[in-house]
């Protein structure tokens, strides 16, 4: 998303903030601000223009960066949802290890080789990332408890998620 709005014209600058709730835009043009309205608009994003002291102390992250950002997000959802399916599982702390390791690894892969196009199915997202995950696992747990896993990353209930 970030790229598609830095593409238009009269904008030079897009990032996100650390938590993904909002967006920090730079224009040479102050017209590009309705095309960037419009734009986030097809993409299903609403847009509320708000003063940059409302957003002191974010950390900001453009197309540049924000894989660092989809990385953080992969490992905190592996962290979270993990060592319980593991427990349930029985799994060694050394296998814990290695399926928490792909997941994020999966997940991070799924964030940011995942283009959304504007007018995408919802959980177009979700279902490439459950993909990924279950391949990636299916080796360390078999194919019914990658499934479990993969069912239990849409239950986890922290609103950090893939979507």
């Amino acid at each position: 998303m970030l790229a598609r709005l830095q593409s238009l014209d009269g904008v030079v600058a897009a990032e996100v903030d650390h938590r993904g709730e909002l967006l920090r835009l730079g224009f040479s043009d102050p017209s590009a601000l309705d095309r960037t309205h419009a734009a986030l608009r097809e993409l299903g994003y609403r847009a509320d223009e708000v003063s940059e002291p409302s957003a002191a102390g974010a950390r900001w992250y453009g197309p540049a960066r924000v894989g660092e950002l989809s990385r953080e997000e992969a490992g905190v959802i592996a962290r979270r949802v993990v060592p319980p399916f593991a427990r349930t599982q029985a799994l060694s702390a050394e296998m814990t290890d290695r399926v928490r390791d792909a997941v994020a690894r999966a997940l991070h892969a799924g964030f940011t080789a995942h283009t959304l196009a504007a007018g995408a199915p919802p959980g177009e997202l979700r279902a490439s990332c459950a993909s990924a995950v279950r391949d990636a696992i299916t080796g360390l747990v078999g194919p019914d408890a990658a499934d479990r896993l993969v069912a239990e990353l849409w239950l986890d209930p922290d609103e950090t998620r893939p979507r």
